[in-house]
């Protein structure tokens, strides 16, 4: 098994991680929050909201409250995860949600590509 493969089924094999999933498909979760669902510490969110971001199961945002402090929410892009098992050949395929902001970056970036 390579080691992408390898990565996208480590970032979900504890049950803290698929637990941050669930909370974030439902509305963008900060650490804090995430802290207090799931009553672990933050040091084990952060561990487990980097691998999920790795593995682009988890979408990081910055948000800037009031008086200009700065804090990281994260929502679910994976709609689907399905694993192939071949002859061969042991595949994990990742099927993301496309949102309007992501397609609109992504239109912009190829726009500034074209200069």
């Amino acid at each position: 098994m390579d080691l992408r493969t390898q990565a996208l089924i480590d970032a979900v094999a504890t049950e803290e991680a698929r637990e941050i999933l669930q909370l974030a498909s439902r509305e963008p979760m900060s650490v804090r929050n995430l802290q207090e669902e799931i009553d672990v510490s933050a040091a084990t969110i952060y561990r487990h909201t980097d691998d999920l971001v790795e593995a682009n199961y988890l979408k990081e945002e910055t948000e800037i409250t009031d008086d200009g402090d700065q804090y990281s929410t994260f929502r679910t892009k994976v709609s689907a995860v399905t694993f192939t098992v071949e002859r061969d050949e042991f595949r994990v395929d990742v099927q993301v949600r496309d949102d309007i902001v992501d397609r609109f970056s992504r239109v912009w970036r190829s726009l500034g590509e074209g200069r």
